[in-house]
């Protein structure tokens, strides 16, 4: 099954995924709120980011989206090659994985706006929670599509066998990636630190490319992800009225890690993130850079906290962060016709 005959049913699904997410909003948003404020009001409103009454939790209006039109997906699917196959078993792993690092993220809110706890889940568990839970996404597909333990590489180089070293090793790349959609989003989850958009931006323009580049339930699952970023993004643009909250954090990056995975070309996985992987590296070269000079490089967390801090609006930073999300989009779309021999 090639991905033009799915591409009328992605649509379809893309929308009835930006519609429930962003009616989620409508009913959600007011009880995240009553979380951080104590104050129950039903009412949205027009109201500014000043106040200081918007929540986190934002990867609960995406989940919606995504588990609704995972299930449409599935049956779609289904209807056309059975629920026997693989494309249908995998994207139900897939859902679950999301869905199991989507609990994280709305643990991690939970504890941080709800019980007041700034810290939340110490770092090293939350990490080890994610690297488990990659490897064991892992493993499922080499029971349900026979993963081999090899990794495509460009200029004509072959594949590069991992053996059973591929579940921890590719398990924490894809880990590693989350992070970088962490940082892309907020550095430490301080919503201070937020560029309203950004990630939405970036979520939504690499899960497209995995619609229209992709085959079967990595095809699917692209649409029904960029639909449900769209209907978040529209609450969270500036005014935010909702974060995305490491709740959103974390759903979005094994999102976009899985799209990488089932569709057979991990190498993706290092390249397509870009923006979010710059950014994920000029924090790591901000920390090296202050442990040896005890001086501050970078005036934020992250690049984009960076250009914030300059005095940068959200809209141009998202134009300066756009190039890069394109440039990682150009590289994928050519690495994907590599392997399919288009080009040499």
């Amino acid at each position: 099954m090639h991905y033009n005959e799915l591409t009328p049913f992605g649509g379809v699904l893309m929308a009835l995924c930006f519609i429930l997410s962003l009616s989620a909003g409508i009913m959600l948003i007011p009880i995240f709120r009553f979380y951080k404020t104590g104050i129950y009001k039903p009412h949205i409103g027009d109201r500014m980011r000043g106040d200081d009454s918007s929540p986190r939790f934002g990867g609960a209006l995406m989940m919606i989206g995504l588990l609704a039109g995972g299930a449409g997906s599935i049956a779609i699917l289904s209807a056309r090659g059975g629920f026997d196959s693989s494309p249908q078993k995998t994207l139900s792993a897939a859902l679950v994985y999301i869905f199991l690092a989507f609990a994280a993220g709305f643990l991690q809110d939970y504890i941080k706006q709800k019980l007041n706890r700034p810290a939340g889940v110490k770092g090293s568990l939350l990490f080890l929670y994610l690297w488990g839970l990659s490897v064991g996404f892992l493993i499922a597909l080499r029971f349900i599509s026979g993963v081999t333990g090899e990794v495509l590489l460009p200029f004509r180089w072959g594949y590069l066998s991992f053996g059973l070293f591929y579940y921890p090793v590719i398990g924490l790349v894809m880990t590693l990636i989350i992070y970088a959609f962490r940082i892309h989003d907020s550095f430490g989850g301080v919503e201070e630190n937020c560029c309203e958009g950004l990630m939405g931006t970036t979520v939504i323009l690499l899960s497209l490319f995995f619609a229209v580049m992709s085959e079967g339930g990595c095809s699917m699952l692209g649409y029904i992800t960029a639909g449900s970023a769209a209907g978040l993004m529209i609450w969270s643009i500036y005014p935010a009225k909702i974060y995305f909250g490491e709740s959103g954090q974390l759903l979005c990056g094994a999102a976009i890690c899985t799209m990488c995975i089932i569709s057979k070309l991990e190498l993706l996985l290092i390249f397509v993130p870009l923006s979010a992987i710059i950014d994920m590296l000029s924090t790591f070269i901000r920390y090296i850079y202050y442990r040896r000079t005890k001086s501050v490089l970078l005036l934020g967390g992250s690049l984009h906290a960076h250009l914030k801090a300059k005095g940068m609006s959200d809209i141009r930073v998202i134009l300066w962060s756009l190039p890069l999300t394109l440039g990682g989009i150009a590289a994928g779309v050519m690495f994907i016709l590599y392997s399919r021999n288009v080009l040499s």
